[in-house]
């Protein structure tokens, strides 16, 4: 099928005032009316008119009230809209890859005067690019891929029991965490409001992109490769993904149910007004997964003090970087996974095999005390439905060259200890309803 070239850009606002708001919308108006002559529009969803810029200002007059409002106007091939919620605004552009090349310098330069002016986040992007990698439905993805394509695309299960693709094991997935979009697509803009999340010194320091810019002291901009509609290309594909890789947006949130199943690029761990990240890296300092690193770049931020310190390691990981919870007194090294294998069609036997294999097969110091003679500790939260179906023949069978124990039982979990040569591991599997809070627990990543 051939692609049509259409450029999507989107930006989202902060919560706006009233003022605000209406200075958004009425440049969102002047930007669309200089790109294209709007034909149609829809006013809240309901019915499709010719378009009236009187009525459009009219609209423009009663933004910012407390009243929500959704315009959409297009010409026949572009297409523009505007969404306001509760003084959130998010308005979205669906334009000709051939209006795009001959405006693109005036589309860029709205961009970024609009991001930073309350601008909370933003992107442009193939719109082929964008769905190819966020429509999960079979029919829906039949518009622009073949059946036998589709066949061969990893696939979950929603709790309907309808098929759909699994989306998380895309580079350019759009997911949300804590309000924020995450994603990785040809240019993104990103405000200092994602510092909380994601420090922006982490996205300042990303490798192997075209560029990244902060184009104003709030705002930066990452640009991955040259041309939008080139998103297909293996190398363009291979940078979309390593930059989502660097951010961890796939260790900070996912909706399949149990992960991406890929070693982390950086870690993070959040408590009171700080932040500590590690990223790692490989002998030529260059970003790769977490048992491969020879170097270590440890992050401290302090969000109220608006403090960094930074601390950039050689060596090997310690156990507790796998296992951050300690209880000293106990004798135990923790470390626990939240998951819901009722989404996988195979009921998360392969995610339960590799959550497995990356904490029991690690490559620890002889001399690292702590793992050898404490007991080490995976606990896997389950829904409580599925804490009972943990397939341990299956397990024992498909990972042979590790010696299981035999599955023990308590009250509200399931167990058994592993070892592979001198590593150990002892595997909970635990009702969700039963798990407790970890603050008080002591531990943190180190290098």
């Amino acid at each position: 099928m051939k692609e049509e070239e259409k450029l999507l850009l989107s930006i989202q606002y902060r919560l706006l005032e009233e003022q605000a708001i209406r200075k958004h919308i009425q440049d969102w108006l002047v930007f669309v009316r200089i790109l294209f002559e709007p034909e149609k529009m829809i006013i809240n969803e309901q019915g499709q008119g010719l378009f009236s810029l009187t009525r459009c200002l009219e609209i423009l007059k009663r933004a910012g009230n407390r009243e929500d409002i959704t315009l959409h106007v297009s010409d026949g091939e572009n297409e523009s809209s505007f969404r306001l919620v509760s003084g959130n605004l998010l308005e979205r552009h669906l334009l000709t890859g051939a209006l795009f090349k001959s405006c693109r310098k005036l589309i860029l330069d709205y961009t970024e005067v609009q991001m930073k002016t309350k601008g909370l986040f933003g992107y442009l992007r193939s719109y082929t690019e964008y769905l190819y990698h966020n429509t999960d439905t079979m029919a829906k993805r039949l518009q622009f891929q073949t059946a036998a394509e589709i066949t061969c695309l990893p696939k979950i299960k929603r709790p309907d029991g309808d098929v759909v693709i699994d989306c998380n094991q895309f580079p350019g997935y759009d997911i949300f965490y804590k309000g924020f979009c995450l994603t990785s697509c040809w240019r993104m803009y990103f405000s200092c409001d994602y510092h909380n999340v994601i420090p922006l010194a982490v996205i300042e320091d990303v490798q192997q992109v075209e560029q990244v810019v902060r184009i104003s002291p709030e705002v930066i901009l990452v640009e991955l490769y040259r041309d939008p509609f080139h998103w297909q290309r293996e190398c363009n594909l291979r940078y979309q993904r390593l930059f989502r890789d660097q951010l961890g947006i796939d260790q900070l949130a996912w909706d399949n149910g149990i992960g991406v199943l890929r070693e982390p690029f950086i870690e993070y761990a959040y408590s009171d007004n700080l932040i500590q990240t590690v990223q790692y890296q490989n002998d030529r300092l260059q970003p790769t997964g977490k048992k491969a690193a020879t170097h270590f770049v440890t992050r401290t931020f302090d969000l109220i003090r608006d403090q960094q310190q930074v601390k950039r390691v050689r060596g090997t990981l310690n156990a507790q970087a796998y296992f951050p919870w300690v209880d000293e007194q106990r004798m135990k090294m923790m470390n626990y996974l939240v998951l819901n294998p009722a989404y996988a069609l195979d009921d998360g036997l392969q995610a339960y095999k590799f959550y497995i294999r990356n904490y029991l097969e690690i490559e620890i110091d002889p001399k690292d005390g702590r793992y050898h003679e404490y007991l080490v500790v995976l606990n896997i939260y389950l829904p409580d439905e599925q804490a009972e179906l943990i397939p341990y023949q299956q397990l024992k069978q498909e990972l042979s060259d590790i010696k299981f124990s035999r599955l023990k039982k308590r009250k509200g979990e399931r167990y058994f200890d592993l070892k592979k040569g001198k590593n150990h591991l002892r595997v909970n599997f635990v009702k969700a309803s039963t798990m407790p809070q970890l603050e008080n627990i002591t531990g943190g990543l180190e290098g």
